[in-house]
């Protein structure tokens, strides 16, 4: 009888290793997927944002004229750009929740991420100046042991859909500090608490209604867009 026990247990140790050893390699084969897909766009985005670099320089040496009939296609391009780098972004904020295999190798594409918000930040900032372009621009700062945060996220979410290409929005996670950057743009902006909305140069400390948020970012279109409510 205890030979039958000890077979049956050696039986049932074999196929739970053979589970493990399947579900360990499943999982880093999923990461390793991950890790593969996050790099491929990000290959891609360094040569769009290398484009639009080109573009802007073009831009600047064209004539008053021409740049105006110009800078409506460069803009859409450069709005085009910043969402799908945002796409990448979140899907890059749920790896990293979910993974523990390429740890590092998710948080360096973080780090090149926000380092890629960054660079299409201050190329909008240039191009409205350029361009006029009549468009806002926000910094949303958040933090995974931020109670409001999600909140914010998703007022923020409802005014890109309502605006479109004409609210451009920025968001940096404060906890970051493997990206030097991050901690740049706390001492700057003085970002003592999440969440913190900045609005061009206009700073809100703490959870913004939706009706504050609209209220704010339509003071600052020369041209109102139609879902702003009335004065």
């Amino acid at each position: 009888m205890r030979k039958i026990n000890k077979r049956f247990y050696g039986i049932a140790a074999v196929i739970t290793i053979i589970i493990f050893m399947f579900g360990l390699s499943l999982g880093i084969l999923i990461e390793n997927e991950r890790v593969d897909y996050v790099e491929g766009n990000r290959n891609y985005e360094k040569v769009e944002y290398e484009s639009l670099q080109v573009q802007y320089l073009y831009l600047s040496y064209l004539s008053t004229t021409g740049r105006e009939e110009s800078c409506g296609a460069f803009t859409a391009t450069l709005n085009q750009y910043i969402k799908r780098t945002d796409d990448t972004r979140l899907k890059l904020e749920d790896y990293i929740a979910k993974g523990n295999v390429y740890t590092e190798e998710f948080q360096l594409l973080k780090r090149e991420y926000i380092q890629s918000q960054m660079n299409y930040w201050i190329l909008a900032r240039k191009t409205k100046e350029l361009c006029k372009t009549d468009y806002v621009t926000v910094l949303y700062f958040h933090s995974t042991d931020c109670p409001d945060c999600k909140n914010q996220g998703y007022v923020l979410d409802y005014m890109k859909k309502l605006f479109d290409d004409r609210l451009l929005v920025f968001a940096f996670d404060t906890n970051f500090t493997e990206e030097p950057m991050i901690g740049l743009l706390k001492n700057t902006y003085n970002i003592e608490k999440t969440p913190t909305v900045i609005i061009e140069n206009e700073t809100y400390e703490g959870f913004v209604s939706k009706d504050a948020l609209m209220k704010s970012v339509c003071a600052k279109y020369q041209q109102k867009p139609k879902d702003c409510p009335e004065q």
